[in-house]
């Protein structure tokens, strides 16, 4: 099997970016697999963060248990936007695939194996977007035979695609105008909080490239691969994330086993009732409840 390469993206946490590469370690493929690692600069105006970044970088040197480890350290603040758009695409592109994680996952001991078994099986399948190694919690329907299952909105929370689906994506976004005659179309396909995130890019409240990874798979009608147990666990909500608070409203049950050999769709299509249960964790209501308790645990 053609292993992708790993990309992290790091920036002012140590002790998380050790436990994300510690599970990495624990995959088998880690150790024929090359590794990316791209650290952001620090921001001036933050005390103590150029201390912060340099310790990661001092730390990345010392990684091991990689076919190949190769470090990016960017002078300059660049922000998370910017920054996976640019690494993703210097790898991909060289690669032709690319399993992409941030410093504040948890990897399972098949993620791995799940991530490029996936990119192995719908290489070929233009109606796949991404393969994704996180999942909300889901009630599998009666009778449903697989371990994975389609659904819209790519997870960027530990994902793999292609290089022809990455290049495909308009980060621009120049046509707003018509962008927003599709609020309610996105909102619909992908989930209530979808064009309300992708216009508060437009406004530069957010720097978001998943939002615009997303739009472009909905004006695509592609769709995405997840687990039906989770291969990732979310660490980022301890209140030290530059992009997470302290609470979230996803749930995932996250795969503890030794199984490396999973049994794929077929089909490239949405179970509707998994399609349902994963979609409702962006819900009105749902949504409603996580800003209240966000404010209790800010």
């Amino acid at each position: 099997m053609h292993l992708a390469p790993i990309i992290i993206f790091a920036f002012n946490r140590l002790e998380s970016l050790k436990m994300t590469v510690a599970s990495v370690q624990q995959n088998p493929e880690a150790i024929e697999s090359d590794l990316f690692v791209f650290v952001d600069g620090a921001r001036s105006n933050i005390v103590g963060e150029i201390e912060k970044v340099k310790s990661v970088q001092e730390y990345v040197k010392t990684i091991t248990g990689f076919k190949s480890i190769n470090l990016f350290v960017s002078k300059k603040n660049r922000g998370l936007g910017p920054s996976i758009i640019a690494g993703v695409t210097e790898v991909i592109n060289r690669f032709g695939r690319a399993i992409v994680l941030e410093d504040d996952l948890i990897l399972a001991k098949n993620c791995l194996a799940f991530l490029n078994q996936g990119l192995e099986m719908y290489e070929q399948e233009q109606r796949v977007f991404s393969v994704c190694g996180y999942s909300n919690k889901v009630k599998v329907p009666k009778g449903y035979e697989y371990d994975s299952y389609f659904c819209a909105r790519s997870s960027s929370w530990g994902w793999a695609t292609w290089s022809d689906r990455w290049n495909s994506v308009d980060w621009e976004l120049e046509d707003w105008e018509k962008i927003k005659s599709l609020k309610s179309a996105f909102n619909e396909w992908g989930g209530s909080d979808c064009f309300g995130m992708l216009k508060g890019w437009k406004q530069g409240r957010n720097s978001s490239w998943a939002i615009r990874f997303c739009f472009s798979q909905f004006l695509q009608e592609k769709l995405s691969l997840f687990p039906i147990k989770s291969k990732i666990s979310n660490k980022g909500f301890d209140g030290y994330g530059t992009n997470c608070k302290k609470f979230t409203r996803f749930r995932c049950e996250f795969d503890n086993s030794n199984c490396t050999e999973f049994k794929f769709p077929n089909k490239v299509t949405m179970d509707p009732y998994l399609r349902n249960a994963a979609l409702s964790y962006h819900c009105i209501s749902m949504r409603i409840f996580s800003k209240i308790m966000y404010m209790l645990y800010h």
